[in-house]
């Protein structure tokens, strides 16, 4: 990936100065195409083969119906959730026309996944009612004794996802822990695009650490370096990268690709130094 000199900060930010741009209250919602294939907000159905085909080419997926329902059917037999099945349908992101056509799609697709796990037989050229399965909450991730890995990460994000009162009590403590850190955000001369996403990244990296039993000490200006990124976790890194292809295809706000050289870099320096004040308890 090219990578263009970091911005710098702009000026001495103080500590306490709040920013133009006021943050969400109570943590962040996760990026739209993870919380789509998570599906909690969807009414799950199955229109049919043909609906769902022509979904799925529309959005660029890799596969057609056939090729999900067998990955669907390895996913039950390993006890794997849809959702990673689903997100690895596409090279990079998928296409939408319209957020009607989004949801379509995902909710086609997670019912198509209960019907599977059902294990009852189904007309897969028909349409056929879902009865959904009760979704059992993702277990909370385990204590993080050294550096988090992708598995680590996904779980810690499920748990979030899956515990709002959770995610409301982390998302207090981010509002009164990393003041310093929003403002330097806010600093930085990013767009509203650019600001929101680095925001809501720091918030549930925060969070996923705090889950992990570490205490994310206060970040402010001086514990970010103003040079190239510090050494990360490759597995935090990834998450920087994931997001930001997620940012650029949302239906709202979307971040502008001209912007991601500089996005980028800002958040793996915030992310690095929220890494770095995450002691153990």
């Amino acid at each position: 990936m090219k990578k263009r000199p970091p911005p710098k900060l702009m000026g001495k930010t103080p500590t306490k100065t709040k920013p133009t741009r006021p943050p969400k209250k109570g943590g962040v919602k996760a990026p739209r195409a993870r919380r789509a294939a998570h599906g909690d907000e969807l009414v799950r159905r199955f229109d049919g083969a043909k609906e769902l085909d022509g979904l799925l080419a529309r959005s660029g997926a890799l596969g057609d119906v056939e090729d999900v329902v067998q990955a669907f059917k390895d996913a039950v037999a390993k006890d794997v959730p849809p959702q990673p099945v689903i997100m690895a349908l596409w090279e990079d992101e998928p296409r939408f026309d319209s957020p009607a056509a989004a949801e379509a799609l995902f909710a086609n697709l997670l019912g198509l996944y209960e019907l599977v796990a059902s294990g009852q037989s189904f007309d897969l050229g028909a349409g056929t009612a879902v009865v959904r399965t009760r979704k059992a909450r993702a277990p909370a991730p385990p204590p993080l004794t050294e550096a988090p890995d992708t598995d680590w990460l996904e779980l810690a994000w499920r748990y979030l996802d899956d515990a709002p009162r959770e995610r409301e009590r982390l998302g207090h403590a981010f509002d009164n822990r990393q003041d310093a850190l929003v403002s330097l955000i806010d600093a930085s001369g990013l767009s509203d695009g650019g600001f929101a996403f680095v925001r809501e990244l720091c918030f549930e990296v925060f969070a996923m650490l705090e889950l992990g039993g570490r205490h994310v000490g206060v970040v402010d200006e001086a514990h970010v370096p103003d040079g190239p990124p510090p050494a990360l976790p490759e597995a935090l890194r990834q998450w920087v990268d994931d997001g930001l292809v997620e940012a650029e295809a949302a239906d709202e706000e979307p971040l502008p690709e001209a912007e991601h050289p500089d996005v980028r870099d800002l958040a793996l320096r915030l992310v690095g130094a929220l890494w770095r004040a995450a002691g153990a308890r």
